[in-house]
């Protein structure tokens, strides 16, 4: 089976189904994707400049944006497959992946920076998925 074959059965399941042919639900998903990534981006921009720690509240919003983002995904897999914003967007997001890793074991500061950035480049690559 091929990935494009995997993402158009994705695509045909029951839940994937409801979320793009319903009225609302994409919509719906859409924003709490949104509402998760600036939960996200406020816990981890917030200990910056306070001192805090606000770990939970990170993998909280960092849940929330997997969840919807993979319920984004399966309502039109196929069409995100052929996309080559989508193809940045996991780049970028493995990349992220990458420095989390690498930041358990140097200084926090400059992955924190670098983290930041991968944000905003996936963000602005996934409005490239929307509207190219």
């Amino acid at each position: 089976m091929s990935i494009l074959q995997l993402c158009e059965r994705i695509q045909a399941a029951w839940l994937s189904r409801i979320i793009s042919e319903s009225t609302w639900g994409y919509p719906i998903v859409g924003a709490l994707h949104v509402l998760a990534i600036a939960l996200f981006g406020a816990a981890l921009l917030i200990p910056l400049a306070q001192g805090v720690e606000l770990r939970w509240l990170r993998r909280i919003g960092l849940a929330l944006i997997l969840t919807t983002g993979t319920l984004l995904f399966a309502s039109s897999a196929a069409r995100y497959y052929n996309s080559t914003f989508f193809r940045i967007k996991i780049m970028l997001l493995a990349l992220l992946l990458l420095n989390a890793v690498v930041a358990r074991h140097d200084g926090r500061k400059m992955h924190t920076a670098i983290a930041v950035v991968l944000w905003a480049a996936v963000i602005f690559a996934a409005r490239g998925i929307a509207f190219l």
